[in-house]
């Protein structure tokens, strides 16, 4: 017997080549059903697992990972991209976006309010995207150049605050949503600024166990790291904004 996919002999339950089963199954709704039950609750590579290794262990997760124990934990961009479509998807359902949106003070003029509602509308219509590629890829390269003394690479960066983020949508979008929806009297502002608050201290946490640095240097770097990531942030939406108009006219 060979393998199917790619007919290499058989010898066991899995092929020695390309790693699928022996026995295949025929597609069916309860097959998809399986596959899907399966991701998230398989004992050794489920989401769970990985959710709940992140909770106190995210460095060291990731340090795991690139170390070459791909098959124990769920792949990290895959994560990201579950974890945060959920958050995108909550959060403006919920109307906690809306509510977040409107702790920026707008503008005085004319053009500001114009450019502050496009800008919102950019955050509308597309933060699906912007959460699943801008802010990986922004927390990557400032944590890959205060940590370059570490030797990771931005992809290894990228694995790494992967993790992180990803974790920071779930304790986002199951404990920091719900609180604004279970207690309306506590202002949005408190319930943001405690979740930038945890933010930073998971930041710190994961940070401390994958680069090994000083504590002090870590809570620096992290806060720094937080900060500049706001801002290039808004820059890359303003110009985004900016660009749609110079290409309209």
């Amino acid at each position: 017997m060979n393998c199917k996919n790619c007919d290499s002999p058989l010898d066991g339950n899995f092929c020695a080549n390309c790693g699928q089963k022996s026995e295949i199954h025929r597609v069916t709704f309860g097959h998809f059903a399986h596959e899907f039950f399966h991701a998230f609750t398989h004992t050794d590579k489920g989401i769970l697992l990985l959710m709940k290794a992140l909770v106190t262990r995210p460095g060291h997760v990731a340090k795991e990972y690139l170390d070459g124990k791909r098959k124990k934990f769920f792949n990290p961009l895959s994560f990201l991209v579950i974890v945060s479509s959920l958050y995108a998807y909550v959060s403006f359902k919920t109307g906690y976006f809306v509510a977040l949106s409107k702790l920026t003070r707008q503008p005085v003029n004319r053009e500001g309010r114009e450019m502050y509602a496009e800008i919102m509308g950019v955050m509308v219509n597309n933060g699906k995207v912007i959460s699943l590629f801008l802010m990986p890829v922004l927390f990557s390269f400032f944590s890959w150049i205060f940590f370059k003394k570490s030797k990771h690479n931005l992809a290894e960066n990228l694995v790494l605050n992967s993790f992180v983020l990803g974790e920071v949508f779930i304790f986002a979008t199951f404990i920091f949503i719900p609180c604004f929806l279970l207690f309306p009297g506590i202002h949005v502002g408190i319930n943001n600024a405690a979740f930038h608050v945890f933010m930073i201290t998971y930041i710190v946490i994961a940070f401390r166990q994958f680069f090994k640095n000083n504590i002090f240097l870590t809570i620096l770097k992290a806060i720094l790291i937080n900060v500049l990531f706001i801002v290039f942030y808004w820059v890359f939406i303003a110009a985004f904004v900016m660009t749609q108009h110079l290409i309209l006219d």
